[in-house]
């Protein structure tokens, strides 16, 4: 069975069932995936099991494994860390009730790629074997065949069999061309890299240019960004430097784990040729890319990345940088399946380090005088700093100020653990000391994965002596871990300790916000703003409580306190202030909704969402009053910018549902008429469709003779999608073209085929 036709048929059905969410999350997982956004496909998929376990569809929980295990190999590029799940679908997916699901030969895939993350060359053959036992049982026209005949190449590939894959991939793509099929985009892109590997750097680049030159519909941001990181690490093999450099993608969130051994040799080659490009931000970059492959189990890639970022940090200098990728790539040799000259690499570069080290430094000024030396020094490099402030600690280890610089340059090496046990060493000699870096500690603390023991380790360590500091920790702790009630049980506390302590008021007033305590919000915004010397931050944020609370006095109240004047003197504010952009967080992911402003911090949202999707429009929210983005700076850009602010609480849900309708465009006056009687219906009109968009004229037949349009359209929720249908063919009758509406007319029970016709005869 084809797996797209499968999903499409699944689709249906969900659809048809009301499952809109589920049939979202269906087309968003894979494709966030593809995106290079990991963070999301993680948020979205917890909800996307449950949905498919609660439905008792086998079939659904294997795509969704499927891919969630995709995410964590393809983009997270797990290996250890991911093995159990991969072991455990691949059982799940040939149980007798899920055998004949399409998606349960992919599963065979993830276990391939599962070995090559753990140890890609220590696994070949098995990685070989499963391959060749799954193509034994697919026809080539399968997409499945194309990604199962690349994990069979990347095998061959670290066999250091690369020539021999050149040869396979050709072979496998004529057996796809044989039967209907075309390699993807990913297939033509393996092709490429068995070139490289085979040492045609030349026609590697072509193969690259050839896969964008055909614009090939499989082709998405995170396959451009992938070539992209690819030419750039040819060019740098082919010591094309400049050309390189200008190819390298800027290093962001998208430079996802799957793309660090090429992004990183490519930029290794770079600085070895470029020694500005070689500083510690680029040592700090690589140390947390070694870092990342330490956490999944990828054992061989540890390897790689740590020894590569270590010899850069020799070439700047930086022996301390260079022992800690020593002691990081040593780690991971019991890790790998075969050594393979694993070994002999990490010896060879312990012999490096070790000539490298030099004699015993000697402090070139008083260690009392370092720490100013280090912090009066605008252009400091924390690698050349280390090891001054090491020397300068050993001779004053009570300097509560150098403990904390020493950190700070461990931290900004990107060594957290060496600087968290240093930070544990001096605050467990100092717990009173008020000089000590217990809050730089307590926020390394708050980020990691063990929070709730570590921070309570350090709050039972504070609480005899400083009892308000501690209270403080268990208050940052629940506010972390979302436990918004308790937050304020520990701010209590404090204050009973610590009376003018207002940041604890205001960490307890944002937890009263996220719990939707407006009233206790109101109460403590409305302290803090008392106490204040001017109005100011405290004054808005009481706003938004107050709004959120219905306790429109108080919103007066602080609004006269800003010098800002309101219509009325009692009730609901009700203002007409022009156009905001208010934010949502969902599934990982932000997203911006244009909104009319009726207040300091109110809005009622404009833009409708497409089918499908969470619908806000006409819901009326409360924002923040921090905006979420600084103005730019260009005069003509700030003035068509418009600041963002995060929705902190919806005061009414409109429910409305959105249609999609699309045609040829019946002209401004016939449009705007249409505009106005959808709004006197109470009903929103959203246009999406360029000044660009154009369709076919079904009497010359001529494409793109017409202009055209297409919007979504938002209607009340207790209005039948049959009213929807009469009332539209009402408003548009007596247009020369008429409009589709397909998807409203399957809900209405309408003639769907006078929809088709219209589709068919403008090309829509």
């Amino acid at each position: 069975m084809d797996i797209f036709q499968w999903i499409e048929d699944l689709s249906d059905e969900l659809n048809e069932a009301g499952q809109y969410r589920l049939v979202e999350l269906i087309n968003r997982i894979p494709n966030e995936l593809h995106e290079n956004h990991p963070e999301r496909v993680e948020a979205m998929l917890p909800e996307a099991l449950a949905a498919a376990r609660a439905l008792q569809h086998p079939w659904l929980e294997v795509f969704f494994r499927h891919w969630g295990l995709q995410n964590r190999m393809r983009n997270l590029a797990e290996g250890e860390k991911a093995l159990p799940e991969a072991v455990a679908l691949l059982e799940f997916a040939h149980r007798d009730q899920t055998q004949q699901c399409p998606q349960s030969v992919c599963v065979t895939q993830d276990i391939a790629i599962c070995y090559g993350n753990v140890d890609g060359p220590g696994w070949v053959p098995e990685r070989l074997a499963v391959s060749e036992e799954t193509l034994a049982r697919i026809e080539p026209s399968r997409n499945c065949y194309d990604c199962i005949s690349r994990e069979y190449a990347l095998a061959l590939m670290d066999d250091e069999r690369a020539a021999e894959a050149v040869d396979y991939l050709q072979r496998q793509a004529q057996n796809m061309r044989r039967d209907g099929a075309e390699p993807g985009v990913a297939y033509r892109e393996t092709q490429a890299a068995a070139l490289f590997r085979a040492g045609r750097l030349e026609q590697a680049l072509a193969e690259l240019a050839a896969i964008d030159a055909e614009d090939m519909l499989d082709d998405d941001d995170g396959d451009r960004l992938s070539r992209r990181t690819f030419r750039a690490l040819i060019l740098a093999r082919m010591q094309r430097i400049d050309e390189a450099w200008e190819a390298l993608p800027e290093y962001g969130p998208l430079i996802v784990p799957l793309l660090y051994p090429r992004w990183s040799e490519a930029v290794a080659l770079i600085a070895q040729a470029r020694p500005e490009h070689n500083n510690w931000r680029l040592g700090r970059l690589l140390m947390s890319m070694a870092a990342h492959m330490d956490q999944v189990g990828a054992h061989r890639r540890c390897i790689e990345l740590a020894l590569r970022h270590g010899e850069l940090a020799l070439l700047r200098n930086a022996p301390w940088s260079a022992r800690r990728a020593l002691e990081l790539a040593r780690g991971h040799l019991s890790g790998l399946r075969a050594d393979l000259g694993a070994a002999a690499l990490i010896d060879a570069f312990a012999a490096r380090v070790d000539a490298a080290a030099g004699g015993e430094f000697a402090l070139p000024m008083p260690a009392e005088q370092v720490y100013e030396h280090v912090r009066g020094n605008e252009g400091s490099d924390p690698e050349q700093d280390m090891e001054l402030l090491q020397a300068a600690y050993a001779q004053r280890r009570d300097d509560g100020a150098l403990a904390g610089l020493l950190a700070s340059a461990m931290l900004a090496c990107g060594a957290r653990a060496e600087a968290l046990a240093h930070l544990w060493d001096f605050v467990g000699r100092h717990p009173g000391s008020e000089e000590s870096p217990a809050g730089q500690l307590l926020e390394q603390l708050l980020d990691g994965d063990d929070a709730g023991a570590q921070v309570e380790r350090l709050a039972a360590l504070l609480q005899p002596q400083r009892t308000a500091f501690a209270h403080w920790c268990r208050a940052q702790l629940a506010f972390r871990h979302s436990r918004w009630r308790e937050v304020g049980e520990h701010v209590q506390r404090l204050l009973d300790a610590a009376p003018d302590a207002d940041g604890a008021r205001r960490l307890w007033a944002r937890a009263a916000m996220e719990e939707r305590d407006f009233a206790q919000a109101v109460g403590l915004y409305a302290e803090l703003a008392e106490r204040a010397e001017q109005p100011g931050g405290d004054d808005w944020d009481l706003m938004s409580a107050a709004s959120a609370a219905g306790d429109w006095d108080a919103v007066r109240r602080a609004a006269a306190r800003l010098g800002i004047e309101l219509t009325g003197s009692e009730g609901p504010v009700r203002e007409t202030w022009g156009w905001v952009r208010v934010r949502y967080e969902r599934d990982g992911e932000s997203y911006d909704c244009l909104a009319r402003r009726t207040g300091p911090v109110t809005a009622q949202v404009a833009t409708v969402a497409p089918p499908g999707r969470t619908q806000h429009v006409r819901d009326e929210v409360v924002f923040d009053a921090a905006p979420l983005e600084q103005a730019p700076e260009d005069e003509a850009e700030r003035e068509r910018w418009l600041a963002p602010f995060r929705v902190v609480h919806t005061l009414h849900r409109a429910d409305y549902r959105s249609w999609f309708v699309d045609g040829a465009h019946p002209g401004e006056p016939a449009f705007e008429a249409l505009c106005e009687a959808v709004d006197a219906l109470d009903w929103s009109l959203w246009v999406r469709s360029g000044d660009d968009y154009r369709v076919r004229d079904p009497a010359s037949e001529e494409e793109g003779a017409l202009a055209g349009v297409f919007f979504f359209l938002a209607t009340p929720p207790q209005l039948a999608p049959v009213e929807i249908d009469r009332r539209l063919h009402e408003l548009t009758a007596g247009w020369e073209h008429p409009l589709s509406w397909q998807q409203l007319a399957e809900q209405a029970g309408a003639d769907v085929s006078r929809h088709e016709a219209v589709v068919e005869a403008y090309g829509l």
